[in-house]
């Protein structure tokens, strides 16, 4: 009886506080739970050692400068029925360029949980070819040539977003 008299009385300062105590601690625990699943899932960067190539930004630019000076033009296919990837490489010309040694890396864009290394076989001359079967969704090939110039860098290098669609 006593207890229905402290509710008869109305709502009093403890009934408040425990309230707001309440309501935050529940705000509190769901974004404790939300950055727990938000960093364990995705760390942010989508390079490795993301310091050190910053600070040889400068050669990477002049890597990538003198890749464009080469003039060679590339052409990324996947073909989902087949599970082709399929590669063509050009030069200034218009001439296919063959006897590359490819390696390349494809995975989601957001998760390195379903990376795949990807060697490529040159078919007829200029293109190359991999055969892997891709799931529905966004996918990033990045790839370069074993091949070294005299400066000991990859010849030519390529990163492109490919789309998988669902029903091929």
């Amino acid at each position: 009886m006593n207890q229905r008299a402290g509710l008869a009385s109305g709502i009093q300062g403890r009934h408040v506080l425990l309230g707001l105590f309440a309501f935050f601690g529940v705000v509190f625990l769901v974004n404790g739970i939300f950055v727990y699943y938000a960093l364990g899932t995705f760390g942010g960067g989508d390079t490795s050692d993301p310091y050190r190539k910053g600070l040889n930004y400068n050669e990477t630019l002049a890597e990538a400068a003198r890749q464009d000076a080469q003039g060679w033009r590339a052409e990324l296919i996947y073909g989902a029925k087949t599970g082709q990837l399929a590669l063509s490489v050009t030069d200034k010309e218009g001439q296919p360029v063959s006897g590359l040694h490819l390696i390349a890396t494809v995975g989601r864009p957001a998760t390195d949980w379903e990376d795949l290394g990807v060697n490529f076989r040159e078919a007829p001359a200029g293109t190359y070819e991999a055969s892997l079967h891709l799931a529905p969704g966004q996918w990033v090939v990045q790839l370069q040539s074993q091949d070294l110039s005299r400066a000991g860098d990859p010849v030519y290098r390529l990163k492109q977003r490919i789309f998988v669609p669902e029903k091929p």
